[in-house]
């Protein structure tokens, strides 16, 4: 039997204890079930009688694990979870506001250092219309433009694709320190490793694995996040859809001259496609304008990803500070000034009510969707 299986049952069957809990709470009679449902399986197997029964019975004593983890776990406190980088965070906040204006140094914050609190509601609000708001946040995405970003580096300075590689993983840990190494950046940061180490080997598609694996341990570490964290939700879901979607959205956009724009276009719509259910659930609107405002909004991040680094490395100097945020100060200028114009649109955006059944009915459909693309062919990578 490989052993791939069985990790991905233990992980599967884990994550899906934990979602139990979460939404239905503990049951003695469910846990009772499960252990007799998994001992008889594994009976089943010792006796020949039924070939797969040893992986049912790890994908149940999983579940019974979940469901047990997430019973007996007891949140910290925020303020526990206050560290040096976390303090280092504050610090850079800290010198933005006394650098750049308010609009944009909220802006970059938030797009940058995870810090959303002094962005105003009217801009929070014309990024909700125009389907752009994931830029706001440090997720799966956004720190796979960095690797992403960090190995193109790499491979322009004459490093092989494998020492470029490295040198991505090396610069995802240091955007993760210098921007605080917040939670929801460390799990993004592994998310998008993972992703990078896939699309190295060749093998993007089959991430899924050490992806599921990643997931499992961050759970087994806080089961909250599993429900109650949309931002681990959304980097999660957005890793997935860049590795199942990415070749697709590449065949519709082939026309972009410039690549690494045209990289960044498809890297959101990637992630777009398998997110867009859970933002309408927690958020109840779809923006009509979303793919257009991703082509002229999503290249931004870049420069702001890039420039930040910067910022963040020489921020003991004023001067060279002001540097790299001034450049930021005008990118993010005609940022807001796009999403105004795209957000005035009164048909920009369509409230439809938060919906659950979005995510019931879309993930199933998603999966046949892929499945037809995958037969189709529309899934294969585009002759380099």
């Amino acid at each position: 039997m490989r052993y791939s299986r069985v990790l991905v049952a233990l992980a599967t069957g884990f994550l899906l204890g934990v979602f139990l809990y979460s939404v239905a709470g503990f049951s003695w009679w469910l846990i009772f079930i499960l252990v007799i449902a998994a001992v008889t399986a594994g009976l089943a197997e010792l006796s020949g009688g039924y070939p797969r029964g040893f992986l049912v019975f790890i994908f149940l004593l999983s579940v019974f694990l979940g469901l047990v983890r997430a019973g007996t776990y007891e949140a910290l406190e925020d303020e526990k979870e206050q560290t040096f980088w976390e303090s280092s965070r504050v610090v850079l906040v800290n010198k933005v506001k006394a650098i750049l204006p308010q609009s944009e140094a909220s802006l970059f914050n938030a797009m940058f250092l995870g810090y959303e609190k002094d962005v105003p509601s009217h801009i929070k609000e014309n990024f909700n219309r125009t389907g752009t708001r994931h830029v706001m946040a440090i997720s799966g995405m956004n720190i796979s433009i960095v690797a992403l970003m960090f190995m193109g580096l790499g491979i322009s300075l004459g490093l092989w694709r494998q020492q470029a590689f490295w040198l991505a993983v090396a610069g995802v840990i240091i955007f993760v320190l210098l921007v605080g190494s917040p939670p929801s950046a460390a799990r993004a940061g592994v998310m998008a490793t993972l992703l990078l180490w896939a699309q190295n080997r060749g093998r993007l598609v089959q991430a899924w694995r050490p992806i599921m694996l990643a997931a499992f341990f961050m759970v087994a570490l806080n089961p909250r996040l599993l429900v109650f964290d949309i931002g681990f939700q959304l980097s999660f879901l957005a890793v997935l859809g860049i590795m199942y979607f990415k070749n697709f959205w590449e065949r519709i956009f082939f026309w972009i001259p410039a690549k690494p724009i045209r990289d960044l276009v498809v890297l959101s719509l990637a992630a777009q496609t398998t997110t867009w259910p859970l933002m309408l659930y927690n958020f109840g609107a779809l923006s009509a304008v979303s793919p257009l405002g991703n082509i002229f909004v999503v290249p931004m991040l870049n420069p702001v990803m890039f420039l930040g680094l910067g910022f963040a490395i020489v921020s003991l100097s004023q001067f060279l500070s002001q540097l790299f945020l001034w450049p930021v100060w005008l990118i993010l200028k005609v940022t807001i000034k796009i999403v105004e114009f795209f957000g005035s649109f009164p048909w920009a955006s369509v409230d439809w009510g938060k919906s659950g059944a979005a995510v019931f009915i879309f993930y199933p459909a998603l999966y046949f969707i892929w499945r037809y693309l995958e037969n189709k062919g529309w899934n294969d990578a585009l002759p380099q």
